[in-house]
């Protein structure tokens, strides 16, 4: 099932936040980190809040879409799908996958610091930076699924689109 394009792309992704963890600045870093986790529970937010749950997206979502498609109709000259074909699930596995790509990010950038200027011995810094390395990896295996179920333009099944403790809770405030 995984394509190895798209494991290309979640190695290309932990890759990537590994060395910027080397290369930028530690304040600059710790800036892009913020934005990265405030954008990873917005998505959170949204997915649970307005999306799963739904058999279409709410009006908001849908005039976005409309409004993405005349853009790209107009720059790039591509007509996607319209927005009333998409269920609110295929939405909020597409925002899944977005917030796994900032994950994979984040959790590489912080294996790189960790190891690079980690408070406790040269050794212990390597450890807990090949275990938050490892985990980053993890997290690009389950992005490959869940790119794939984009471009198959399926929806995740609800136990990996939200985790059990969060679907209660989700079920509960309807």
């Amino acid at each position: 099932m995984p394509g190895a394009g798209r494991v290309m792309i979640g190695a290309g992704l932990v890759a990537a936040g590994a060395l910027s963890a080397l290369w930028v600045p530690p304040g600059l870093l710790g800036a892009l980190a913020l934005l990265a986790l405030l954008r990873i529970c917005w998505l959170e937010d949204n997915i649970v809040s307005d999306l799963f749950g739904r058999d279409r997206p709410p009006p908001g979502y849908r005039n976005a879409a409309d409004l993405r498609r005349l853009l790209m109709l107009r720059v790039l000259g591509i007509w996607p799908r319209a927005a009333a074909e998409v269920s609110a699930h295929q939405v909020a596995t597409a925002m899944r996958t977005e917030a796994q790509v900032w994950g994979c990010l984040l959790i590489a950038m912080a294996a790189g610091l960790v190891a690079q200027r980690g408070v406790f011995g040269p050794v212990t810094n390597l450890c807990f930076g090949a275990v938050l390395f490892a985990l980053a990896l993890m997290r690009a295996d389950r992005l490959t699924l869940s790119l794939f179920h984009c471009e198959t333009g399926r929806a995740l099944p609800d136990h990996l689109l939200l985790p059990a403790r969060r679907r209660l809770l989700a079920e509960r405030k309807r």
